[in-house]
């Protein structure tokens, strides 16, 4: 008889057990779901539905960070294109993933990696082709340091916002630069043609100590992307042995036959002194 009766209380304290977790769940749902609803109707600088789905995930993760409201940009030319992070550690300077929204549209990057703080996000509305249609412009940093800045930029397609095809730096460089770097005993010196015209050439003392030199320029470890009179325009310096630059290589991008290509480059000889370096802590 106890035994009977001892089973029977077991099975009315999982069946209460299961009522009050279903209800506790379905709770939580739908107070999710009231805050996603709530918060969509804010004009706030960005939907504070995904800020707040990604908050919560705090609760789960606790190497991710609050989205703030000083980790959205918002483009100068139009408060309705902007860009924040999906999620943010780091103490709060890494942005795992971007997410870019444009006149009502939206999708995320998750394998975007750039830095927040100083170094956050820039985003533009621009008509870079002159077709009559705004593209939009992300530039981020992937990170920096002594001597290093790894600027990085997309260009999107205003209405899908697919990422449009850009010529990467490497194919940029393989293309149209050409340099040689000759290490004598006293002097390293560093010639460079573009398109097979010759451009400056520099002479530099050589470096006292075990360096080791390239033999041709690499370009890459220190690279800016910046909107300048409607243009995407980079500048990448190019480095002769570790952490020591020769010049800086410049152009824009264009748009020709379905891709986004470099055009009107130019190579300019420029002393890195300690200073320079420091610039990038």
């Amino acid at each position: 008889m106890k035994t009977w009766t001892g089973i029977l209380l077991m099975i009315i304290l999982a069946v209460a057990t299961l009522s009050v977790t279903s209800t506790a769940k379905t709770t939580n749902e739908s107070q999710q779901q009231l805050n996603i609803d709530e918060s969509s109707s804010q004009a706030t600088a960005v939907e504070a539905s995904y800020i707040d789905r990604m908050n919560d995930a705090l609760n789960s993760n606790k190497d991710m960070m609050p989205i703030k409201a000083d980790d959205v940009s918002v483009a100068p030319e139009n408060k309705d294109v902007r860009v924040y992070p999906m999620s943010i550690g780091g103490s709060g300077y890494i942005y795992n993933g971007l997410v870019v929204e444009a006149n009502g549209k939206k999708r995320e990057f998750s394998d975007w990696r750039a830095e927040g703080g100083s170094y956050k996000p820039e985003v533009h509305e621009l008509d870079l082709n002159g077709d009559g249609k705004k593209e939009i412009v992300v530039l981020y940093s992937e990170g920096h340091g002594t001597g290093i800045y790894l600027g990085q930029a997309h260009i999107l397609d205003p209405l899908s916002l697919d990422v449009m095809k850009m010529q990467t730096l490497d194919e940029i460089v393989k293309e149209h630069v050409d340099s040689k770097v000759t290490v004598t005993s006293d002097q390293i010196e560093i010639g460079v043609t573009l398109n097979g015209v010759p451009a400056e050439s520099s002479n530099v003392e050589k470096g006292a100590g075990d360096v080791l030199y390239h033999e041709k320029l690499q370009f890459g470890r220190v690279t800016y992307y910046s909107v300048e009179d409607n243009k995407l325009v980079v500048s990448t310096s190019g480095a002769y042995g570790e952490g020591v630059y020769a010049g800086d290589l410049t152009f824009s991008y264009v748009f020709q036959n379905g891709e986004w290509k470099a055009n009107d480059l130019k190579y300019n000889t420029e002393v890195y002194e300690e200073e320079y370096y420091e610039s990038f802590d």
